[in-house]
């Protein structure tokens, strides 16, 4: 029963989000509501799950005391909801802050930078090779707005139909993968909800 249950919310609820496609309305609204309500209520229980395992459980089985530092810090978050003590965030939110701009940096210039230059520098021994680093040259080229003249500009034209081109398959990929999630929940309100074909 509780599966059955369970299926039949599932689908009033995507056919639900479905239903913004003839208008908006408030079965759409419903439907909205409970995946943001769902999520934020995930994102509470793994939250407090973090807390208890990596903060507090090595505070008081481990005798770490050193982890009493990010619990003040988060619980100093708290205070941005008082007009008075609103201050007292400001030092855990520039930890926060710096902290995340300093990893996703060094990822970013890990992967969108020094991966991308180590991947270029490849020996031209094949056709796929030598295409490939004249692209990539290309693509760069068209980027040097400062040197315009008849030599480079054929360069220059080939690098913006590479990027063309790699856009159009980024747009395709983003597209495919939106197909393939419309289709796993057609997949779901025919064959596990409406039981088509069993």
């Amino acid at each position: 029963m509780a599966a059955t249950l369970s299926v039949w919310l599932a689908a009033f609820l995507t056919l639900g989000v479905f239903s913004w496609m003839y208008k908006e309305n408030p079965w759409f609204h419903f439907a909205e509501n409970m995946y943001i309500g769902a999520s934020l209520g995930h994102l509470a229980v793994t939250g407090f799950q973090n807390l208890k395992e990596i903060a507090v459980g090595p505070l008081v089985n481990e005798n770490k005391y050193y982890m009493l530092i990010p619990i003040l810090l988060g619980m100093l978050l708290f205070s941005r909801w008082t007009d008075k003590y609103a201050w007292m965030s400001r030092a855990s939110m520039g930890f926060l802050v710096g902290t995340t701009a300093a990893v996703v940096m060094m990822g970013a210039i890990r992967a969108q930078l020094i991966q991308q230059v180590v991947a270029t520098m490849m020996p031209l021994t094949s056709v796929n090779n030598v295409i490939f680093v004249v692209l990539t040259i290309a693509a760069t080229t068209y980027f040097l707005f400062t040197m315009r003249n008849k030599s480079a500009q054929k360069v220059m034209d080939l690098g913006k139909y590479v990027l063309m081109v790699a856009f159009g398959a980024t747009f395709g990929n983003t597209v495919m993968s939106r197909i393939s999630l419309f289709t796993g929940r057609a997949q779901f309100l025919l064959f596990q909800w409406l039981k088509i074909g069993q």
